[in-house]
């Protein structure tokens, strides 16, 4: 697997940086979102609003064959947030990559464009911050978590053996790898995404063994999550997928191809 040079990456043709970094940079992968992305960044927006903390959004546009890059232009418009895109599709680790090393906040949180998880749940995160941690991840699996609408049975046991495996093989004592909402201290996000080699699903697993190989705590926050049963996940090619990316990251952990700590 090879990864693509930064300058494949197409800024908003009008960036306007922070004189002062802000304290939060959310970031938002997306690729053919154009549907949904509006209210999904008015949502955020709104959260942002009530806050006493400055916030930016950084939307990443995985190579989408749809409006997603002019949605997001017209919803983040009047405001110091960014657009950048891939000028093909790449993946969700690729875009994440490509977005958390961008970000200027001084915590940054990536969420899914269908806020499964909503914005509403990041107060806790900061809080976790505020209180020393650098690695806060959302779990779906602990105790005062709450899942209003659940995934397809065949689904939701291929995400346990996912999990099983990546417990098993690469990162022992995390509950839920797959949850898409993490944040981190600026310093642990570049530290860590900056290493990440996966451009698909296993990027979860990889970036959780990375920080703990640099020596990074993770906490793991309940959430409450809706399943989108829109997503356009292919439940053959992207469990195949995360299987090989699972072996690849356990390669890389063995050849120290990540840096510092143990395998």
């Amino acid at each position: 697997m090879t990864t693509e040079p930064h300058h494949a990456v197409v800024p908003d043709p009008a960036p306007r940086p922070h004189a002062v970094p802000p304290d939060l940079t959310i970031v938002v992968p997306c690729f053919d979102e154009a549907h949904r992305l509006g209210p999904t960044l008015d949502r955020i927006r709104a959260w942002i609003g009530g806050r006493d903390e400055a916030v930016d959004v950084l939307v990443v546009d995985d190579g989408s064959t749809d409006a997603t890059a002019a949605v997001a232009r017209r919803a983040l418009a009047g405001a110091d947030h960014r657009v950048l895109t891939h000028p093909r599709n790449r993946g969700k680790g690729a875009a994440l990559r490509t977005g958390m090393t961008a970000a200027t906040g001084a915590l940054v949180l990536f969420t899914d464009a269908d806020l499964s998880t909503p914005i509403e749940a990041a107060g806790r995160f900061l809080a976790a911050h505020r209180a020393g941690h650098a690695v806060v991840i959302g779990s779906r699996k602990t105790a005062g978590a709450r899942v209003t609408r659940r995934q397809h049975p065949v689904r939701e046991t291929m995400g346990k053996v996912y999990s099983s495996l990546s417990r098993g093989l690469i990162c022992p004592g995390v509950t839920d790898f797959t949850c898409g909402f993490k944040s981190f201290t600026r310093e642990a996000a570049h530290a860590i995404f900056g290493r990440l080699r996966e451009d698909g699903w296993a990027y979860d697993t990889e970036l959780l063994y990375v920080a703990r190989r640099l020596g990074y705590d993770v906490l793991e926050i309940p959430v409450p999550w809706a399943n989108d049963p829109s997503t356009r996940v292919s439940l053959l090619r992207d469990a195949f997928g995360s299987a090989a990316g699972l072996a690849r990251i356990r390669w890389r952990a063995l050849r120290g191809v990540y840096g510092a700590g143990s395998p």
